[in-house]
């Protein structure tokens, strides 16, 4: 990530709560269900953000390593491994494009909701494929634009970016097959994992802190949407100049030879 990601995440670390884990709690069900954790496993989760995923793997597995570059993040996961009294999980920074950690060290990788900050999801998988053991699993879930609709995808990645500069760019699931199988990572399982889970757009904005101008640009994008936008992503306008709307996710589990 970028420093405006970190500086964004550190920022946003306060912001995450309860309500924001379950807009993408039914991925990590379908992450969890496709890991098939053992007792002997080594987990590391990539850009861990307050620890969700990998406090929920942690009951499951050996140990968990969570990674990221937000220290406000680092900080808020330390606080819920603190309440919820888990003893196998550690934390450390670093990017996931440069993962601070030995060849074949884990036998899992997780990471959600977050390629899309990401600068290279080509150097992130290949980070992906050297930390892992091999016949490691990796598990992925994120928010995606749908495949063959590059005016929508165009559409959904630019109201993205000006609501959150540090985001990079959604990807299409059949983009995410091509990418992992580039990196040489088999996967061997790939889809939506759950139904859409409509959110609010005031809501979504406050998350991230955008407001004034730039909040007013977003809701005029939403204003103007396009009738496949407005499908796909099924934009309904609300009181209040509020909308709801649901993105899309991808989930897929990969396997290093």
């Amino acid at each position: 990530m970028p420093s405006s990601a970190k500086e964004q995440f550190d920022r946003q670390a306060i912001h995450y709560n309860a309500q924001w884990n379950s807009w993408t709690g039914t991925a990590l069900n379908w992450l969890l269900e496709q890991a098939e954790c053992q007792p002997d496993d080594v987990v590391l989760d990539v850009a861990t953000g307050t620890g969700f995923t990998a406090l929920a793997f942690a009951p499951f597995v050996q140990s968990v390593v969570g990674v990221d570059v937000s220290t406000g993040m680092l900080a808020q996961a330390q606080q819920q491994q603190t309440a919820q009294q888990i003893s196998n999980v550690t934390w450390q920074e670093g990017a996931a494009e440069a993962l601070p950690f030995a060849d074949e060290s884990f036998s899992i990788v997780t990471c959600r909701i977050a390629p899309h900050h990401f600068q290279s999801i080509p150097q992130f998988l290949n980070e992906v494929k050297r930390v892992l053991r091999p016949h490691g699993r990796f598990l992925l879930a994120d928010t995606c634009v749908p495949d063959d609709e590059p005016e929508v995808n165009e559409w959904q990645n630019r109201v993205e970016a000006l609501r959150d500069p540090s985001h990079a760019r959604n990807l299409a699931p059949q983009e995410w097959h091509t990418a992992l199988e580039e990196a040489g990572l088999h996967v061997t399982a790939l889809g939506e994992p759950t139904a859409d889970i409509a959110m609010h757009l005031n809501d979504w904005m406050s998350k991230s802190g955008c407001t004034g101008e730039a909040a007013e640009v977003v809701r005029q994008a939403f204003a103007t949407a396009s009738a496949a936008a407005v499908r796909i992503f099924q934009i309904r306008e609300l009181p209040g100049g509020d909308y709801s709307f649901a993105w899309q996710r991808v989930a897929a589990k990969a396997i290093k030879p």
